[in-house]
Parts: structure tokens; C-alpha cells; sequence
């Protein structure tokens, strides 16, 4: 038996489909290629450049919000991550937080992106305590979700439910709002603000702020170097890509839609910086309940784009009709639909986990 399964010999295939060919040509330019590739923000895209333009863009996102520091700032938050480790007895498993260099994405759905490329610039390190962090604030969002009864949307699914639960539709108009810059926008006070509020139904120890404050206490590396934003002395930043940063976002969301909720009726929802609401009102109170809820925002730090009279919009990955009551997918610009070749080599444990046809 021993010899039989040493003696197996693999047939490798030389007679690969047209596709399997075309596949392994691809992967040889890409290989050979000098440029960057750099992934799309939110389609599937990738963008080729070169090494200087890249790093041109980078550099103009880290030096438009970040100042260089001190290089033994680093290990004065490591010191402190390793005081709450031992505090809260996960110091067995809590790492010293790995210096990754920052990198940005393509903001490709934004208008003029050929003419005037936008970027979301993405910081990798992230301090471990924020996984404790992340479990403290996913317990709070939860409670106040269960007590308030608030549309802190979380999927797709959440928002199609409510749109199907409005009564007589066509009798009302939609209103859009996007928080500009959301994670970078969140300030400690409005956390602490935000902190206050759900204390109101539920209960939020001195130890859980002081992590969940510090969890914020964060640097980007850019050229090896730490930076910290240029707007806070106490290196807070709710970073893109931080274990916490969904959660942290999330309860900044309940917070602000419980200042103006009631200019909606409660008709409002919020799914990470993207809100939607409906509203009866006439055109000229819409302008003023617009006005409103941006004032609401920009007391609190935050800026909005919103519109209004709508009674179609396209919000996540649906497009939703007031007229008709009805609702169906929807791509943003630029983007391209995935699938699974038929002539593929994905492994069959792959393919099993494709859905079937509905």
C-alpha cells in the first residue's frame, strides 16, 4: 500500500480550455508589469499607474490630514495597550501592534475621477485592543438597537424590510444624506457625547470608555515614519481599516438619528454614512427640515450632502420606486458584474458555495 502511494504520479494538463490559456497569460503580464495596481473602493475594479504617480497620491492624502511625531510615541501606546491587556487578563493573546505602511484605494464612483482621481486612504496598523473594543461597542450598539427600536441598518436586507413596511408609498418623497468623510470627521468629544447617550440603556463602566477611548489612540506609518492627525493633540482617529472602526461608526450613527429622528417621524434609517428617510411633507418644509438636519450635523462636526424629492434612489446596491412600490439591484458606475466562468479550474469546495438559480 506504501509503495502504491508513492508511486502516484500527477498528469499535468496540456491541453488547458481557451479560458484556463487566457488566465495563465494574464497572470505572465501582470507578473511582468512595472506598474501598480490599485483596487477600486467600492467596485471591482483595479487601476494601473506608476510607481511615481502612486506615490504621489498617497503622499498628498497622508500629508492632508497627518503630521509626523515623535518615534517613541509608538511605544508609549504600547505601553498603555499592555496595561489593559493585563487588566482585563488577555495579555496571553494581545500582540504588540505591527507597524504596517498606510496605502490608499480609488474613489472611482466619484464624479470627474479621470480628470481629478479621489483616494480613501486606508491605515493597516491598528492597536489590538481595539478586538476588545469591538466586542464592547457591538454590546452597546445592541442594547440601544433592542431599546430605541432605531433603523441602524446592517444589510441589505434590513433596508428592503423597511421600504416594504411603509404604508401607501407613493405618498411619499425620499431624502438622501451621505456623511462626508465619516471616519476621519468622528471627534472624541462626539464619541463621549455619543458614550452619554447610551449609557442611558446600558450600562458603560469608566474601564470600558478608557478602552474604548484609547483603542483611538492610533498612528499611520507612511516612509516608516508615525504621523498623527494634524486636528487632535490626543492622537484620537478612528481609522479606515481599524478593528472597531464599523462599530465605532455605528454608535455614532444611533446617536445622531436620535437628534433627528423626530423630523422624519422616525421614517429614518442609517446604514454607516448613508442615511435615507421619507417624508409627506411639501417641498418648501423638506428645504427646511434639510436645513435642519444639516444644522444638526454640523453642531456635531459632521458634514452632509443631502437631497430631497426624490421618489427614486438608488441606495446601497438597490434602487428603490415610491411611484410603483418596487425595488431591484443596482451596480454603481464603473462597475463590473463577478462570475464564475462555466470552462473555470476553481476547487469544487468553491463552487459548491455558489447560489444556485432563484
Amino acid at each position: 500500500m506504501l509503495d502504491m502511494i508513492q508511486n502516484i504520479q500527477f498528469k499535468a494538463n496540456h491541453h488547458p480550455n481557451n479560458l484556463q490559456r487566457k488566465l495563465r497569460n494574464d497572470v505572465k503580464e501582470i507578473r511582468k508589469d512595472k506598474h501598480v495596481f490599485v483596487k477600486a473602493d467600492k467596485t471591482t475594479n483595479y487601476y494601473k499607474t506608476t510607481l511615481d504617480e502612486y506615490l504621489r497620491l498617497l503622499n498628498k492624502n497622508v500629508t492632508k490630514a497627518y503630521k509626523k511625531t515623535d518615534l517613541n510615541v509608538p511605544y508609549m501606546i504600547a505601553t498603555k495597550d499592555k496595561l489593559i491587556a493585563e487588566q482585563r487578563g488577555r495579555d496571553d493573546w494581545i500582540d504588540v501592534s505591527a507597524h504596517r505602511d498606510s496605502y490608499i484605494t480609488m474613489k472611482d464612483h466619484k464624479p470627474d475621477f479621470v480628470n481629478n482621481p479621489a483616494c480613501r486612504l486606508i491605515n493597516p496598523s491598528k492597536t489590538e485592543i481595539g478586538v476588545i473594543s469591538k466586542h464592547l461597542l457591538d454590546d452597546i450598539n445592541s442594547k440601544i438597537v433592542q431599546a430605541t427600536k432605531v433603523n441602524l441598518w446592517r444589510s441589505t436586507s434590513n433596508v428592503i424590510k423597511w421600504f416594504n413596511a411603509i404604508p401607501e408609498k407613493c405618498q411619499y418623497a425620499f431624502i438622501t444624506f451621505d456623511v462626508c468623510e465619516f471616519y476621519p470627521s468622528i471627534s472624541e468629544k462626539l464619541l463621549m457625547k455619543a458614550l452619554d447617550y447610551a449609557s442611558k440603556f446600558t450600562k458603560i463602566t469608566q474601564q470600558d470608555r478608557h478602552i474604548i477611548i484609547h483603542s483611538k489612540r492610533s498612528l499611520l506609518y507612511h516612509q516608516n515614519s508615525p504621523w498623527t492627525k494634524k486636528n487632535s493633540d490626543s492622537m484620537f482617529d478612528v481609522t479606515m481599516g481599524s478593528y472597531d472602526g464599523a462599530e465605532t461608526c455605528e454608535l455614532i450613527g444611533v446617536y445622531m438619528l436620535s437628534l433627528i429622528a423626530t423630523q422624519f417621524r422616525d421614517e429614518v434609517g442609517l446604514y454607516r454614512d448613508d442615511g435615507l428617510a421619507v417624508c409627506k411633507a411639501t417641498p418648501r418644509e423638506i428645504e427646511k427640515t434639510k436645513q435642519e438636519v444639516s444644522k444638526v450635523f454640523k453642531s456635531n462636526g459632521l458634514k452632509i450632502t443631502i437631497e430631497a424629492n426624490k421618489k427614486i434612489v438608488n441606495f446601497l446596491d438597490v434602487t428603490f420606486d415610491l411611484s410603483s412600490g418596487s425595488y431591484k439591484p443596482y451596480m454603481k458606475p464603473n462597475n463590473k458584474l463577478l462570475y464564475v466562468h462555466r470552462l473555470s479550474n476553481h476547487p469544487p469546495a468553491l463552487l459548491k458555495n455558489i447560489p444556485g438559480k432563484h
